[in-house]
């Protein structure tokens, strides 16, 4: 596949933001519609992951296609610079560091390469919000070639119980709960010599109320800042996990007791500015404690789902604001924004285990329900599930809105109840 071929900049009407595109990002389709009129696209590709050179034939409708796989950055730079892009945007972890010092090498605003390599790397996050003096669990550094002893130190640093999660990643792959050095040991075993760098941290307890609640007892805060001001959009409920820390259901707004929601938007500025992003769009986790809110993890990007859902629920146009805020223009909005109905997306997980899918029943039992909007079947018959990949292993996700809480309870009952998915060749 061609680097990228120079643009002529003398016929653009528009001006033109380069997108980090990659495996599990915003759909092209969203990103095209949210930039109409806005602004033309270039998108950034990594021409060496699975299905990029395919998924580039897409991507070409909408503008032109640069690979920028094994260039350093001088070399993206004198490669993007073609084109002269007027904005950088990403909605991927994945490579962010990179992006930020290309953005910085071309003069275009961005998190700085301190900031996104917090915003991507757990064990630096931690450090720097704990520096900030944000309450954050022990977190200890777990490597591939681990030693016995430095094993030992983890578990007196940490405790038990504990969370054992890679380095870099997102959702939930390669995540657990570790009661135990003998399980810790069973983990690091069956992830193999090969995993990537893990973070070993404390676990945060529940709220004992909320530990047999209807929704999970965390949520997150969805948030743009524009030239160093921050806006709060919406608060992001869930459903309660599937096993280890799979995510079954999100949705907007979020059902939160009297007083909740301004110690849970207080405790995300503070992390925002801790971590010192000056632009951006964040995605910001937060569980509910004995002890009170306390971060989870703060995101550079926009949340999974997050954009379809804050349309339906208050018809903001997230994606378009990401583009916008790319270029400069000062995006203020007073909110959390007041919502019409409830926006949710709801995954079916499988049981964690490694199998193939067989079979999958009644899911026009659910497409028929009032305020499904669409069904999308991520795992179909024949798809291979491994028990480490997380919340991407999701067989279906279900997106649409409901009126109230009782009728977004329904649609979670309905997706339990009628779905039935067959697996073969199942292996703990």
């Amino acid at each position: 596949m061609a680097r990228g071929t120079e643009a002529s900049t003398s016929q653009r009407t528009l001006p033109l933001v380069a997108v980090g595109y990659g495996p599990r990002c915003v759909p092209v389709m969203q990103l095209a519609e949210a930039a109409a009129g806005v602004c033309d696209l270039l998108w950034m590709i990594d021409g060496a992951q699975p299905g990029m050179p395919e998924m580039a034939e897409l991507l070409q409708r909408f503008g032109p296609v640069v690979d920028l796989s094994g260039l350093g950055v001088a070399q993206m730079a004198t490669l993007l610079s073609a084109y002269e892009p007027d904005a950088l945007v990403t909605y991927l972890d994945t490579g962010m560091v990179a992006y930020a010092e290309l953005a910085e090498a071309l003069g275009l605003p961005f998190h700085s390469p301190a900031t996104a390599a917090a915003l991507t790397d757990k064990s630096r996050q931690r450090q720097v919000l704990a520096a900030a003096g944000l309450d954050m669990p022990p977190c200890h550094v777990v490597r591939p070639d681990q030693r016995e002893g430095d094993l030992a130190q983890a578990e007196s640093e940490v405790g038990w119980p504990a969370i054992l999660k890679p380095r870099s990643a997102q959702g939930s792959r390669y995540t657990f709960l570790a009661r135990d050095r003998a399980e810790l040991g069973r983990l690091l075993t069956a992830l193999g010599p090969d995993r990537p760098d893990m973070v070993l941290e404390g676990y945060l307890a529940d709220v004992p109320a909320r530990a047999a609640a209807s929704y999970a007892a965390y949520v997150s805060v969805e948030s743009v800042v524009a030239s160093g001001v921050i806006s709060h959009l919406a608060l992001t409920g869930r459903f309660p996990l599937a096993e280890n820390f799979r995510e079954t259901g999100f949705f907007i707004p979020a059902a939160l007791e009297e007083g909740e929601q301004e110690s849970v938007l207080a405790l995300a500025t503070a992390a925002i500015e801790a971590l010192d992003i000056g632009i951006g769009c964040l995605h910001t986790e937060i569980k509910f404690t004995p002890g009170g809110p306390r971060i989870i993890e703060v995101n550079g990007r926009v949340g999974g789902g997050v954009p379809e859902m804050l349309e339906r629920a208050a018809g903001i146009p997230l994606l378009e604001y990401t583009l916008r805020i790319g270029l400069g223009e000062e995006i203020r909005v007073s909110g959390p924004v007041a919502t019409e109905r409830i926006g949710y997306r709801f995954f079916l997980q499988p049981p964690a285990v490694s199998a193939t899918v067989a079979a999958i029943d009644g899911i026009d039992k659910v497409s028929d329900f009032p305020g499904v909007d669409t069904i999308s079947v991520h795992q179909g018959p024949g798809a291979d599930l491994d028990w480490r990949d997380g919340t991407r292993n999701h067989i279906m996700a279900v997106v649409g809105s409901a009126a109230d809480y009782a009728e977004l309870a329904a649609v979670n009952r309905l997706l339990l109840q009628e779905v039935t998915v067959t697996y073969a060749d199942v292996k703990t």
